[in-house]
């Protein structure tokens, strides 16, 4: 199978800044050999950019929004060559272009499912939000409950149903933003759920049945932070390595990701973010062999 490696070091709308530095440090790493031993043929790197005309001061959704755009641009071609896209972002809030990418290769109305393995909900809004970080809000704004301007200015042409999103491995939400997610048809599986093989397989099992593509996306504090501890949002009692690395293999199973994202890793702050480096490698390296097949785009190869 063949991949196109995309690149988004970003964090918000400034690039190769903290998070925004953790796609480079994968690279340097030789990340698109370990795509090669995995068995994939890879092509790229190729990064998405926000120029800086594009950018405007004091509107870091939209400038998001602009950056989403040009992701978009390179997960169609990515569809359209009848490739994945293996999207190395900054932080979560790559996941909108993401998703408005596969829309243009697909069409808007094709049934897209979201798996997102991430140790928060990301479910917040402007008005649920005690903080107002826009990275704690990517899944209700994929949802359609946020961000018209965000949506907008990346291209998203429809919002994802609810009973088509399975957040993994999630253990720290909001109290406002657990009442909105209660009101919606997401379904959440905490750890203790993504360990129990059989059950996660059934619910997996039956989001595939539901989509014609799935985009998943896996934010790295998922794991437990003794293995990412440089994470800028740990949470604790998370996954072992090789327990998100079956979850994730669980879903590539299915034969319907077309794009896997990779966020949130933090490659200062010295031993700790040497540590959190390899551990995301060692993920990668679990997972990506059972990565062996994506859904044809429409019009694609």
């Amino acid at each position: 199978m063949r991949v196109h490696l995309v690149s988004v070091p970003y964090r918000y709308d400034e690039r190769a800044v903290g998070l925004g530095a953790g796609p480079d440090a994968l690279l340097r790493e030789g990340l698109a050999a370990r795509v090669a031993a995995a068995g994939l043929e890879s092509v790229g790197p190729i990064e998405a950019t926000l120029p800086d005309e594009e950018r405007e001061p004091g509107r870091t959704a939209l400038n998001i929004g602009r950056l989403g755009a040009r992701t978009a641009g390179l997960v169609a071609a990515a569809r359209r060559d009848g490739a994945g896209s293996l999207v190395l972002a900054g932080d979560d809030t790559a996941a909108i272009g993401i998703v408005a990418g596969v829309q243009q290769a697909d069409g808007a109305g094709t049934p897209i499912g979201l798996v997102w393995v991430d140790a928060h909900g990301d479910f917040n809004t402007p008005e649920t939000s005690f903080s107002g970080i826009l990275a704690g809000m990517p899944v209700a704004i994929l949802a359609g409950l946020a961000g018209p301007v965000w949506r907008g200015a990346a291209g998203l042409a429809a919002p994802i149903p609810t009973d088509r999103i399975l957040l993994v491995g999630t253990r720290e939400l909001d109290e406002t933003e657990g009442t909105l997610l209660r009101s919606t048809d997401v379904r959440v599986l905490a750890p203790a759920d993504v360990c129990r093989v059989d059950p996660l397989r059934a619910v997996v099992a039956r989001l595939a049945a539901t989509c014609a593509v799935i985009c998943l996306h896996i934010d790295l504090d998922v794991l437990d932070p003794r293995h990412v501890p440089s994470s800028s949002t740990p949470a604790e009692r998370g996954l072992e390595i090789d327990e998100a690395a079956r979850a994730i293999a669980t879903v590539l199973e299915t034969g319907k990701v077309a794009t896997v994202s990779v966020a949130g890793l933090n490659p200062g702050a010295g031993a700790r973010g040497t540590r959190s480096i390899e551990s995301t490698l060692a993920l990668l390296d679990q997972v990506l062999p059972a990565w062996t097949t994506t859904p044809p785009a429409p019009n694609g190869a």
